[in-house]
């Protein structure tokens, strides 16, 4: 059976509010965001556990948007210290870590974008999976899972991406939106291969531009992916980022 979450909010200034929101709501967990400042000093303040408890509320965690684990190592080794910190910190109620797939460097040429981990593959893939065993790793030895998550107009060369970290037994996030701005990579690779997903983040998107819509403002056929998420018995986040859109999309998503 699915799990339904909500993502931290912005609008916010204390994991308490967003808390109390989850409760109206009547969702199962939130899924706290280490962008935000007031996400890492609650973690620091160890403080989050007790608040759980006091809504009955689980957690996943999202690591920060920017952490490019196809990188060189001394980028990739900064991001690990902090993945193993707040592993450290989230270990008994963090549930999932949440980690982008990023595209990296990008060099325009004429008005062409060329990616630089495309040029240079099997040096990259090879970092790539190196590096994803370490943090899985890291979050396995803190009984928390780890899943890897496509960004928003990722370029066609990920479909072999996807291809070698389904092979090196990787999870996944399927962030439906992301996937209508890449048209819909993630989607028909599920033709190739059984991608395994452990989360998904739910929101309503159009004209391959616009993503993180509340339910109805979109074009996308969410009951599909519902199904889809149901299939996997996932954790779904409603990612829409404001408490009125959330409103709205909690019940038209259990509606479906």
């Amino acid at each position: 059976m699915i799990k339904i979450g909500m993502p931290q909010l912005y609008e916010f200034d204390t994991i308490e509010d967003n808390l109390i929101l989850a409760k109206k709501l009547g969702v199962n967990f939130i899924e706290l965001n280490l962008n935000f400042g007031y996400c890492r000093k609650e973690m620091e303040a160890k403080t989050v556990a007790d608040l759980l408890k006091k809504y009955d509320i689980e957690a996943t965690l999202h690591f920060y948007d920017e952490a490019d684990l196809g990188s060189y190592d001394e980028v990739v080794d900064a991001y690990l210290v902090l993945l193993d910190r707040y592993a450290k910190l989230g270990k008994g109620y963090i549930k999932q870590i949440n980690m982008h797939l990023i595209p990296g460097p990008v060099v325009t040429i004429s008005g062409i974008k060329n990616y630089i981990y495309e040029k240079e593959y099997n040096e990259y893939i090879q970092r790539l999976i190196n590096n994803f065993k370490k943090a899985e790793k890291i979050c396995n030895e803190n009984g928390i899972n780890m899943v890897i998550e496509n960004t928003d107009n990722i370029p066609s060369y990920t479909t072999k991406t996807y291809h070698d970290l389904y092979k090196a037994g990787f999870r996944f996030c399927y962030d439906i939106g992301h996937d209508h701005l890449s048209y819909d990579i993630v989607w028909n690779l599920l033709s190739e291969i059984d991608l395994p997903f452990d989360e998904f983040h739910i929101h309503d998107a159009k004209d391959r531009k616009k993503c993180h819509l509340a339910l109805g403002d979109g074009t996308l056929d969410v009951a599909k992916f519902k199904r889809l998420a149901e299939k996997n018995n996932a954790y779904v986040v409603l990612e829409v980022k404001q408490s009125s859109d959330l409103i709205t999309t909690v019940p038209d998503f259990k509606a479906l």
